[in-house]
């Protein structure tokens, strides 16, 4: 069944799921400011199989907005042309407004496309009850799990019924960790930045928050120990501003929230157990939750009734993929892998590549064991402390990725090799 995390409505009939902390960057239907970058069509008779067969990212449908330098695309659409015989060329067009990115995109592909814009993208699908307001819902991660609590999926549902068709249609960028679906028409009313009141809250939240709080004498702002000061005008936001910034000897963070939709959203967010908030903005509900995963990339699908009738749109946030990053996020900066090493400078300073490491008993806790050397150094060189440095095993990987298969090896092991295309052997100490 799922968790309610609100409502939305679609009156255009077209749902667009994007990153909402990113609409200071959509344009509606303005045209996009001035700039170098140029907006370009895949044209002729053989355009959309040709489109297809580019494999690029920058290419959504028949069109690449927002380039510099076309060069590299046109010369793909050439290679396609040449290899196949089809017929298609590159041509530019005037800046398109993202509102209209989104309908000429769905003209070509109503199952849903994904839609550029500036650093970003979205995902769209046409095809959604235009007339009454939809359930947003939610499954989470299995409650035994690792990633209980967090979202596996979230969904509008458009009709009852049990899904026996899912279709992918691409993938949504999220790069402030946060989502919403909306009405894309309705977004020409969305205010970014813009307060509707002219009123600002100033929140600030770390470890010393406490300490500054008591020295500017004010109180907390949510249950989630974050403090502050709400419903500021302008002047007095820039006040307070500058207070907070002559405490920088003391530990916290800080945040400006103008009274604006995306605000108006994240004051819900903060205070609900779905983590999720629902506006109207310009005639429809939109509905934005915060994605438990932060940023990335997740996938879109529309989920059919056996007649083909549109059921859900659907993101998977807890997508296989979406749990592996994970797992090697955390291993890679909280697990074995964020643990130090101690590294020759002929390494880590040098960039000369590793022929010979070992793995002693760990001196501490955030100590890995191991040892890494060029192979080349003095013992004069090594015992001069200004020669050795601590250096986290995963930056050793992004360096040499055979080195962590190595790593996985416990104490005491040791490893050497006579070059560095020759494959590591194990040695007797």
């Amino acid at each position: 069944m799922g968790e309610l995390l609100g409502t939305a409505s679609f009156p255009s009939g077209d749902v667009l799921l994007i990153d909402f902390g990113l609409l200071r960057l959509w344009s509606g239907d303005r045209t996009p400011e001035p700039g170098p970058e140029t907006d370009f069509e895949i044209t002729g008779p053989d355009a959309r199989q040709v489109a297809a067969a580019l494999d690029l990212a920058v290419v959504k449908g028949r069109y690449a907005f927002d380039l510099e330098d076309a060069g590299p695309v046109a010369a793909k659409v050439a290679e396609v042309c040449r290899d196949t015989g089809l017929e298609a060329s590159l041509r530019p067009l005037p800046r398109m407004a993202h509102h209209t990115r989104v309908r000429r995109l769905l003209d070509d592909f109503p199952e849903g496309a994904e839609v550029s814009f500036p650093g970003s993208w979205a995902v769209a699908v046409r095809g959604v009850p235009a007339g009454r307001e939809l359930r947003v819902l939610g499954e989470r991660m299995d409650p035994a799990g690792p990633d209980a609590g967090k979202w596996h999926s979230v969904w509008v549902e458009c009709a009852a019924g049990t899904p026996v068709k899912t279709v992918e249609c691409g993938y949504v960028l999220v790069d402030e960790a946060r989502l919403l679906f909306a009405d894309p028409a309705a977004l020409n009313g969305w205010r970014s930045d813009e307060p509707y009141d002219g009123r600002y809250d100033l929140v600030f939240w770390g470890a010393d928050a406490e300490a500054v709080a008591g020295r500017l004498g004010v109180s907390t702002v949510d249950d989630d120990g974050v403090y502050g000061w709400t419903d500021l005008t302008h002047d007095e936001t820039a006040s307070r501003h500058r207070e907070l910034q002559g405490l920088g000897e003391l530990r916290f963070r800080f945040d400006v929230r103008p009274h604006d939709d995306h605000y108006r959203v994240l004051r819900q967010m903060y205070r609900s157990p779905t983590e999720s908030g629902a506006i109207e903005v310009a005639g429809a509900t939109m509905t934005g939750w915060f994605t438990g995963w932060g940023d990335g990339t997740y996938p879109v699908f529309r989920d059919l009734a056996a007649d083909g009738t549109l059921l859900r749109v659907r993101v998977e946030l807890g997508a296989p993929e979406i749990v592996r990053r994970q797992r090697r996020f955390e291993e890679l900066w909280f697990g074995d892998l964020a643990k130090l090493a101690l590294v020759s400078a002929r390494v880590a300073r040098e960039g000369a590549p590793v022929t010979w490491l070992h793995r002693e008993a760990a001196d501490n806790d955030q100590d890995s064991g191991w040892r890494v050397f060029a192979g080349d150094e003095t013992q004069d060189y090594l015992d001069d402390a200004a020669n050795v440095r601590l250096v986290p095993l995963r930056d050793l990987i992004r360096a040499d990725p055979g080195l962590e298969e190595l790593f996985g090896h416990p104490a005491p092991a040791a490893f050497e090799r006579a070059g560095p295309d020759v494959a590591f052997v194990p040695v007797d100490r």
